[in-house]
């Protein structure tokens, strides 16, 4: 309620659409966060039309109902991530925001065997100091503890090295560059938007940017939505993935 009440008119745009008077009414809220993405300018695609050939892809999914239902990315959202990474091959892949390590897990159990999937998050000694301006209601780091805990003892654990740091501060160049990279990190604009300029910057030719929460967040879709006015990016449908092909 504190959040709340130092961030009204953000609080506002987040919640209302899914519990306002005219959200659905289900009482699952899991139900209801997937019907109201309300944001971005995108037109959703099926993944079918986006990379064509991909229904004849195989997916390994790893702990699939090891989730945080609120936090974690849904289980089509897992499946596309997988989906993706089986027919693009990367060599190296790189995730912002690594939370519990669900997503990382299945990018490394999909990717070809001789890849590398590098991941970044805040070190457990943080000390709740972002470089850039965070409102309290964008706070979503994971307790340090809890970070990667999903690929510690996974038998693809020796191809996931964890990274620490503030992504706008981080050298995004030390580990790169690489062919595929997830940001999932902090959820406000501006930190998208740094975000996605350092992807764009060490991306390697050919290579794929995703975004999370497209639809679900308006900082994020409005950044992604900018930088589809420069790169080619799609939005895969029953998702809040956008995938962006520079």
């Amino acid at each position: 309620m504190v959040t709340i009440a130092r961030n009204p008119v953000t609080a506002w745009k987040m919640l209302w659409p899914r519990y306002g008077i005219f959200a659905a009414r289900a009482p699952d809220t899991e139900f209801r966060r997937a019907v109201r993405w309300s944001f971005g300018d995108l037109r959703r695609e099926p993944l079918t039309e986006i990379l064509p050939g991909i229904e004849h892809v195989d997916v390994r999914v790893i702990s699939s109902y090891d989730r945080e239902p609120l936090l974690s990315m849904t289980s089509a959202e897992v499946l596309a991530m997988g989906a993706m990474v089986r027919v693009l091959r990367p060599e190296r892949i790189l995730e912002i925001g690594t939370f519990e390590g669900n997503t990382t897990v299945n990018l490394a159990a999909n990717a070809p065997s001789d890849a590398h999937v590098f991941t970044l998050d805040l070190p457990p000694d943080w000390g709740r100091r972002y470089s850039l301006d965070v409102p309290d209601i964008h706070h979503n780091a994971a307790p340090g503890n809890h970070t990667g805990r999903q690929f510690t003892d996974s038998p693809n654990a020796k191809r996931i090295t964890q990274l620490w740091g503030d992504s706008a501060e981080f050298d995004w160049d030390e580990h790169g560059p690489f062919d595929f990279i997830l940001i999932d990190g902090c959820h406000t604009y501006e930190y998208a938007v740094s975000d996605t300029s350092n992807a764009l910057r060490v991306l390697r030719p050919g290579g794929a940017i995703v975004w999370h929460d497209y639809g679900m967040l308006e900082d994020v879709s409005r950044a992604v939505d900018e930088v589809a006015g420069r790169i080619r990016v799609r939005v895969i449908q029953g998702t809040r993935l956008a995938v962006g092909f520079p």
